[in-house]
């Protein structure tokens, strides 16, 4: 029994804690009442410990299965008769508490929304991630909090416990969505309100992938913020709930740009390496362009950053010029524009620290210009080439590349 209750939990990617607050939270609706139910009754059940027959209704309820796919031992029959189980069945009936077993299950598998509805749902929520590298961030942040709503309306409506979970997931994916796409316009306060959320709903749903999400974008505010030793504590706690799916790795690419920064080259080194062995354990993604999955070319274009914040300056160019070569297609259309901007605007830093004053500011303009970027991340690789052309201001390219910089600023200055 230890091992099936261990393995039905596993699957779902919950920790001990997480079914603990699923057991206590669907007892109300089972039994009318609240079973109190800590890690540690988990940790024994688990163990071999056999629950009560209340406790196996509820849990039963959590994995919509019965007690008998659990592994639970049948229930002696007058014992069985007094807890809501009739003998030699799982199924529940009256029991003493007047409890109508056959209309809690009516409820839990009466459904107002089909799956072909919730299956649309995601793969509208799909498209919408698939958009973001390429879609100007105002437009696509109105579509995705339009969306955002339909689905936590849905999820008011009558759901089987399956699809309400489902629901609250999509739900999860829309609102990192939204707080990636707020925080690109320079919103950073709307930012973390819907990092938060993203967090809850997947605290709540015990979806480890989107909690590491919730991480990795409080890591990438912080770096972009100047907060470098923020985020790598915020990538490290992160990686320590979701060490496995692609999300770990953009948390160990968070975590070397962070050590990076502060100039710790071997933790950086050692970061990156880890990213790079769990990413080659992962299947390719079907859809690279998603902007919750990882792919070789995505952690080429984290190299960037690192290569550059430590100074190693042919590494950087390397695959700077690999991200371009990447984002630009033959037909001369963009396929990552953000990627490409700050791969150019690293390639102008470089130039910069090596005194080619033309060349840098050329990058800089080119990344500066094109409209799908993401103003705080952008503007955090600027800082590198304006600091490094700031003793050149007299000279008019300089100048040129000063006035432009400030007109992108200028949005930014005017919110704060």
């Amino acid at each position: 029994m230890g091992n099936r209750l261990r393995q039905f939990r596993n699957e779902r990617r919950w920790r001990q804690r997480d079914l603990a607050d699923q057991v206590e939270v669907l007892s109300r609706r089972v039994l009318n009442e609240t079973l109190s139910v800590t890690e540690r009754t988990i940790s024994r059940w688990e163990g071999g410990e056999t629950p009560s027959l209340p406790a196996q209704r509820v849990l039963a309820a959590v994995f919509d299965c019965t007690p008998d796919d659990l592994g639970f031992p049948a229930p002696a029959p007058g014992l069985a008769v007094v807890n809501g189980f009739a003998p030699g069945d799982s199924s529940p009936v009256r029991g003493s508490d007047g409890f109508d077993a056959f209309e809690l299950v009516a409820r839990l598998t009466h459904s107002d929304a089909s799956d072909a509805t919730l299956s649309l749902l995601a793969r509208r929520v799909d498209r919408l991630c698939r958009d973001y590298p390429v879609r100007r961030a105002d437009d696509l942040l109105v579509e995705a909090r339009r969306w955002l709503d339909r689905t936590l309306a849905m999820a008011e409506r009558r759901l089987t416990l399956a699809q309400h979970r489902e629901t609250l997931v999509q739900a999860g994916w829309l609102s990192a969505l939204v707080s990636c796409l707020t925080y690109d316009t320079g919103d950073v306060v709307g930012a973390e309100t819907w990092r938060e959320a993203t967090e809850q709903l997947g605290r709540e749903t015990g979806h480890a992938e989107l909690i590491g999400w919730a991480f990795e974008i409080a890591a990438w505010m912080a770096l972009t913020s100047g907060r470098p030793s923020d985020a790598a504590d915020y990538a490290a706690a992160g990686e320590e709930i979701d060490g496995t799916s692609c999300v770990s790795v953009q948390l160990a690419a968070q975590s070397a740009r962070a050590l990076a920064l502060m100039g710790d080259r071997a933790g950086a080194e050692a970061a990156m390496a880890r990213g790079q062995a769990r990413l080659a354990h992962l299947p390719a993604p079907v859809d690279p362009d998603h902007h919750f999955v990882i792919d070789p070319a995505k952690a080429d274009f984290y190299a960037v950053d690192v290569y550059r914040m430590l100074d190693m300056r042919q590494a950087a160019a390397e695959y700077a010029h690999r991200v371009i070569d990447y984002c630009e297609r033959p037909d001369g259309s963009i396929r990552a524009p953000m990627r490409r901007s700050e791969a150019m605007m690293s390639l102008g830093a470089l130039a910069a620290r090596n005194g080619e004053l033309d060349e840098a500011v050329a990058h800089g303009l080119s990344a500066l210009g094109d409209p799908r970027k993401c103003l705080p991340s952008l503007l955090t690789v600027a800082r590198d080439l304006d600091d490094e052309l700031r003793k050149h201001r007299q000279v008019p390219v300089v100048r040129r590349w000063s006035d432009a910089l400030e007109v992108v600023r200028a949005p930014l200055a005017l919110d704060s």
